[in-house]
């Protein structure tokens, strides 16, 4: 079975004669579920779930890893301020090697696709084993 990963579009996955389709957005991540496949679903944690931008960059410049993921999230899509890839994967970095699971994994999907930092797929492996080890914690 492969895996098709990506941050804004709609994946068709099959199986067998059947196509199912799963709608997917990165940060916000809505998914169809299909009961017997397990789809991972990354979470804004409920330290920094709605709290103020100002509150959070104070908190992500503080070393709070929840809160630097958050504010890459916010970056990279531009909430509340304007939309930077570049800014939104140092932030990545700074939560993914402070042990952030949800940092580790938009770290992975910059790499894979080239989003703020050139493409690099052993990159992109390495994070997405990162945040695998990190969930696991």
């Amino acid at each position: 079975m492969s895996t098709l990963l990506c941050r804004q579009c709609i994946c068709y996955v099959a199986f067998g004669l059947t196509v199912i389709p799963v709608a997917a957005t990165a940060g916000e991540l809505v998914v169809h579920h299909v009961p017997e496949f397990r789809v991972h679903v990354t979470e804004m944690p409920k330290s920094v779930a709605g709290m103020s931008l100002n509150k959070l960059v104070k908190w992500a410049h503080a070393g709070d890893p929840a809160a630097e993921n958050a504010l890459g999230v916010h970056y990279f899509y531009g909430r509340g301020i304007p939309k930077n890839q570049q800014k939104a994967d140092i932030w990545f970095r700074k939560s993914a090697e402070s042990g952030n699971a949800n940092g580790a994994f938009h770290l992975a999907f910059a790499y894979n696709f080239g989003e703020g930092v050139p493409t690099n797929t052993h990159k992109a492996v390495y994070w997405w084993q990162q945040s695998a080890k990190d969930r696991k914690k």
